[in-house]
């Protein structure tokens, strides 16, 4: 074989070492996100690619520091914890690393005002990866991906995008935040990177996906967006906090990987049941990553049906949230006895179709749209609306506050709630 042959070979083996998966990932590393917000208290979080120290600063309205949270050992997940602020207020907030570089955010502490609005997001399944992820571990790639060279999914960015436009008290995510298995390395690109502008100003609650749990159970995403210790209730898997007179209740329904259906020796079940029994709020809205009914590829679970459901109608819940299915549907109209179902799965993944009938009820409304949902809350009157990635309007609808024998059943499980929802609504 002549020597140009043999160069030419080598020089092609070389080439193709340069497409071979063998470098590490690129470290997760993020901007700086809100975890938490309370009426008098934030949690800041930060991932740094190195061990460093950060020092945190929170200033108000004018300018005057009004908490410091002094630097610690080195380390690379950072959480800082800000006690003893000024309800329904707004704070600036610097975080600054020993190397000299800063991150910038905003915190709006809630308001104790129960007349006082609530508006909030939420969407499922975003966590679609950009082609390049495939590739970040090969040495051709790798550099070029760790110094964040290349655009993550267009449909994500663009919901990001769209919600970094509005003030939000908070945001909800209905899981699937990372696919394909929920893996640390991915969650730059499928998350913090796209929604790195709402996530500087916006606390994120998230439940558990299917896609969230197939790498360790889920510690990942208890790891990045729950923090140390969490202020609401919960183990760090189901959750719940209030906001005014609203209610949120997150839970972690995944039984794929126990061997279990969903039935009422489920840990969500007897966290729901906890948290139903004692709450007061005059809203309760349920999510978890699973529909109940679906007219697309998931279908109906007849366990959440039997497991689940009864208990939010028996509290009078308003709102059932969930993703799974990548497509919006809503089932069920305002004054029913059962809560109103809304599947909201089109956070960029690729879409479902909707299937033209399936049994039982029919759904209301249906999009196979990348999309995302507001609530706003005005004391007696919850308004939801479904938006298009282009902005068009995909579902919007009104609730009211139970009354008459909706409300004496909610006085019979709980009376304190009943008394809330009266003086509520004056």
């Amino acid at each position: 074989m002549k020597a140009s042959t043999w160069r030419r070979l080598a020089w092609l083996a070389g080439f193709g070492c340069l497409w071979l998966n063998v470098c590490d990932d690129p470290p997760l590393r993020t901007d700086a996100y809100l975890v938490d917000v309370t009426t008098d208290s934030a949690t800041i979080g930060l991932v740094t690619a190195e061990p460093m120290r950060v020092q945190a600063t929170v200033r108000d309205a004018v300018g005057k520091p009004v908490a410091e949270v002094a630097a610690g050992e080195p380390r690379r997940r950072h959480w800082f914890a800000v006690a003893g602020l000024a309800p329904g207020a707004t704070f600036d907030y610097q975080l600054a690393a020993e190397d000299g570089e800063q991150w910038n955010g905003r915190i709006r502490t809630a308001s104790p005002d129960e007349r006082a609005p609530v508006t909030f997001a939420f969407l499922g399944d975003s966590g679609d990866q950009p082609w390049w992820v495939w590739l970040q571990r090969t040495p051709i790639l790798h550099w070029p991906a760790r110094w964040g060279w290349f655009a993550d999914s267009p449909a994500v960015t663009g919901i990001g995008a769209a919600l970094a436009e509005r003030r939000l008290d908070f945001l909800v995510h209905l899981g699937d935040v990372i696919y394909p298995r929920g893996l640390h390395a991915h969650y730059r690109s499928g998350f913090f990177r796209p929604f790195a502008a709402v996530l500087r100003e916006t606390p994120v609650y998230a439940v558990l996906g299917n896609h969230d749990v197939m790498d360790c159970g889920g510690t990942q995403i208890v790891a990045n967006l729950r923090g140390p210790a969490p202020a609401y209730p919960g183990d760090g898997r189901n959750f719940s906090f209030a906001r005014g007179p609203l209610r949120v209740i997150g839970l972690d329904c995944n039984t794929d990987y126990t061997g279990d259906r969903y039935d009422a020796q489920h840990p969500a079940q007897a966290f729901l049941a906890a948290e139903l029994a004692r709450c007061e709020e005059p809203w309760i809205v349920v999510a978890s990553h699973f529909p109940m009914r679906s007219w697309s590829r998931q279908g109906n679970r007849g366990d959440l049906l039997l497991g689940l459901l009864p208990e939010l109608v028996e509290h009078r819940v308003a709102l059932y949230l969930s993703g799974h299915d990548h497509c919006y549907q809503r089932f069920g109209e305002p004054g029913q006895a059962e809560p109103v179902l809304v599947v909201s799965g089109g956070g960029g993944k690729d879409l479902y179709d909707i299937k033209p009938a399936q049994p039982g009820p029919r759904a209301v409304a249906t999009a196979k749209a990348y999309h995302w949902c507001s609530v706003e809350v005005r004391a007696g009157v919850l308004t939801l609306r479904s938006h298009g990635l282009d902005g068009a309007l995909l579902d919007q609808f009104e609730l009211a506050l139970p009354k008459g024998e909706a409300l004496e059943q909610i006085r019979r499980v709980n009376p304190g709630r009943a008394a809330r929802i009266e003086r509520l609504r004056g």
